[in-house]
This record gives C-alpha cells, structure tokens and sequence, in this order.
C-alpha cells in the first residue's frame, strides 16, 4: 500500500496558533503573570531564561511555579550575549548547550522537572556558526522579524523562527489585536498589497514580549492589563495558544508524518518515521485523520500495542515520538471498551440499533438477541455481538457473561 494514509490537523483542530514569549527571566514575569495564568486556564506560554542580573537565580522558584503550571521553560543563554561576535565554539556553548543544563538543574531544585528544547537568541543576532550550536542541544530557535506567522503547509528555518516584537513603542495594542485576526484569518485580505506577505489561510503567530509591568518608562514591558486584553481575545478567536515549542514541535512533526508512507500487512497497514530532531520534547501528540476505512469499517489503530480510541470528530490523537503507527482489522480479542470514548458510549446505546446476531469466539452464528445483554440460556463464558442498523455503521464488541 503506498500513499499517505495519515494527515496532520492543522494547528491541533483549531484556526490558527499563537506563542506568546517572554525573555529575561524578569521578576515581574511570575510576580505579574502567573496570577492570570491560573485565571486562563487555555492560555500557556514560554519564558525564556538568561542569568544576566543574576535573572534564572534571583527567580527560580516563580519560573519553576509557572513550569509546574504547563508554562515551558526555554533557554535565552547565560549572559544575554551576543552570539555572533562571540569567538570559539567552547564559549558559545558554555552560553548555549551548558546553561541549557543549568537552567534545569536550577529548577530541578525547586521540585520542576523542565527539559529544555528551545531557545531564544539574544538580540536577535543569528548566524550559520551559531545555529550549529543551537542545534547540539535545542530543536528549534526564535528570532525576530516583521509579522511573526508561519503558514501551515511552508517549512521554516527551525534555527531561525520568526517572530513579532512587542513594546510600547513598536506595536500598540490595538496592532497586537489585529495581528490575532489575522492568525484566526478572520477579516478580508483579497485586497492586500501584493507586495506584503500574503494571508491564505489561519497561522502560527510567534510574539516576543519582555516585561510585564505598569512602569511606563519600561520601553520593553506591556502593562498587565493590555496582556491580559490580548490572551483573552486570542481564547475568543479560538486560537490554539500554546508554547512555542509545544507549537513548534506539532508543526515540525507534522511535515514528517504526513509525508509517510504506509506498508501493507496481513491485515491492514502500518506507517513509520523518523523523528527530524533528537532534541525534540519527550512527547508530541497529533491530532491526524487516518485513512481506516481502506482496511475495515471497525479498523482497529494501535500505537506501540495499545490501541487509540477515535475522538467524537473521528481525528485521532497519536504520539509522534513513537515512531510508528498500525491500522489492523478486528479480531476476537478487540474489546470495545465503552467507558474509553463518548464516541462510543454514544455507539452502544443507540437505540436505532435494531439488530443484535451473537457469535462464539470462532465467528460461529449463534442466533438473535435483543440489545447488548446475552440471554440467560446461554452458557457462561464470552461471546461476540454485532449490532446493526440501516445508516448506522455495524459495530462489533465482546460480552463477557
């Protein structure tokens, strides 16, 4: 069987997707964010952490609190430095690869388990030199740019991730609200100038953010109360706003797996790949339609043995860290466990069902009987019922009596 049976959901089922960043590792960050953090329950972000100031020390325990709390943790190198005039490889990884480790063991020490997976570069200041080192211990990067989206379907540099600056003086909040919009690709933008990036479809918008404080000669900081104007219109646009290696890592995979091909089995097909980055974070769920219908009404997908129930839009979520994936038809020991799946409560007690055959483990018809419950006549033991209805799909499940 060739072809690629699975595709990627864009940005997790939703519009579009947004990572707010925030550098520096600030005092205000924790002091001012993680009381709304915990008010918006479907808003997560990313601080990126340097020790300029004594920054990661002075503030551990507020970023290990925020990382406690699903907020991840990336690395903004030790100093803050400038890493293209920085001279040899051991220096720019003592400010990169080293205080990776550090930034998680200091945390590690305020009862956070952090794995580190992204940075941020420091003024922006990227080469090839640097993006080498970046990639000894990171699997993607963030700098600086204009509009700060990524379209679905175009692979960016993962060492050099775009992103959109936020200050008071550079972008008002009325700007950042419609930078939102236009992630959600919610507006019309048949008339926009040829010559600026054109808008086909929901994004990834990646927003870089500093301090977060009412202190107005902070050029850098945005006032709490404008932050919190601009997650609660992303949660309203329906964006999937997320950290950006949460993001950066469904997008990355995304390209791998739906690039797959399938190979077929006895009884149906299974897919492999590879994982593009070894760097990548321990797990990496995907939200994918798959093609089980070429392989059986009732196909039956498995990831590393166990099997993965469909969601109630019929996508399924699988790891991508696993590697591989198998779509088989049903046997005798498929158990359709109706407590796993809403989907499937909902299947079994259908009352449109209007036929119920029951069969031993042999596939042997034994005869009709009415709903789910095998009839008190019947030895004890397990039995196979398959439930049938004009438009419904048939469903087949094992009854223990």
């Amino acid at each position: 069987m060739a072809g690629t049976p699975i595709k990627t959901e864009p940005w997790n089922g939703h519009v579009g997707a947004v990572s707010f960043t925030f550098d520096d590792a600030l005092a205000n960050q924790p002091q001012n964010l993680k009381p709304m953090l915990d008010d918006l329950p479907d808003v997560h972000v990313t601080f990126f952490l340097t020790d300029m100031g004594n920054g990661l020390k002075q503030n551990a325990a507020g970023f290990a609190a925020l990382a406690k709390a699903g907020n991840e943790i990336g690395n903004h190198t030790k100093t803050h430095a400038h890493l293209t005039g920085v001279g040899s490889d051991s220096e720019l990884e003592e400010e990169i690869v080293k205080f990776a480790e550090t930034i998680e063991s200091t945390l590690a020490e305020q009862g956070a388990d952090v794995k580190v997976t992204s940075l941020a570069t420091p003024f922006c200041e990227n080469n090839d030199k640097v993006k080498g080192v970046i990639g000894k211990r990171h699997f993607i990067n963030r700098d600086c740019g204009w509009h700060g989206r990524n379209d679905w379907d175009t692979e960016p540099d993962w060492m050099s991730l775009q992103a959109k600056i936020w200050t008071r003086s550079g972008a008002t909040v009325t700007e950042m609200l419609s930078a939102l919009d236009t992630a959600a690709y919610i507006g019309n933008f048949e008339g926009a100038n040829p010559w600026d990036v054109q808008v086909k479809d929901g994004s990834w918008l990646v927003v870089l953010n500093h301090g977060v404080t009412d202190d107005a000669g902070d050029d850098y900081a945005i006032n709490p109360s404008d932050i919190k104007k601009i997650f609660e219109h992303a949660v309203e646009n329906k964006l999937w706003v997320a950290p950006f290696g949460t993001v950066g890592a469904y997008h990355r995979a995304h390209f791998v797996v739906d690039a797959a091909t399938s190979n077929a089995t006895d009884d149906g097909f299974t897919v492999t790949w590879e994982i593009p980055n070894e760097h990548m974070p321990k797990s990496v769920p995907l939200r994918v339609k798959i093609d089980t219908q070429s392989v059986d009404e009732n196909a039956v997908v498995e990831q590393a043995g166990k099997k993965i129930v469909p969601e109630s839009d019929g996508s399924y979520i699988i790891e991508f860290m696993a590697k591989e994936l198998k779509v088989r038809k049903p046997n005798a020991d498929d158990v359709l466990d109706d407590s796993q799946s809403t989907l499937h409560k909902t299947i079994f007690a259908n009352p449109a069902y209007t036929k119920y055959t029951v069969f031993d483990l042999n596939g042997v018809r034994l005869g009709g009987i009415k709903g789910w419950i095998i009839p008190a006549s019947y030895p004890k033991g397990s039995y196979i019922i398959r439930a049938e209805a004009g438009d419904l799909p048939a469903v087949t499940r094992i009854v223990n009596k």
